[in-house]
């Protein structure tokens, strides 16, 4: 699946549904199943050695704002359906990047990767 708006770019193996849409605020929901998940960021500096993991991971929410030149979204790994659960959350300007999910046999995988 792919859903692009704006600058925003996702490619996943998995349902990206808009859960929220107000104004210029959205929320994307991708349920990965509560599987443990890889975080792999192109560009970490030499001393982090290849990936972040995240156990029992059950969705990622994106929050993004449409309004031009905001090329910034908020990242929530969930262990449960709502907020409060966050596991971790982070800022990521998408401006030169996009954000891919892939399902693998024993986890999930998620790439922040450049354009």
């Amino acid at each position: 699946m792919k859903y692009e708006n704006g600058n925003l770019l996702l490619i996943s193996d998995f349902e990206i549904r808009v859960l929220r849409e107000e104004n210029d605020d959205v929320d994307l929901f991708i349920p990965i199943d509560m599987r443990t998940l890889n975080l792999y960021i192109e560009g970490l500096p030499n001393y982090i050695k290849k990936r972040f993991q995240f156990s029992q991971v059950r969705s990622v929410i994106i929050r993004f704002s449409k309004k031009e030149g905001d090329e910034v979204c908020t990242i929530h790994l969930l262990n449960n359906i709502d907020l409060q659960s966050s596991i971790v959350n982070f800022e990521m300007d998408y401006s030169d990047y996009y954000i891919e999910f892939r399902e693998k046999e024993y986890c999930n995988e998620m790439y922040l990767k450049k354009k």
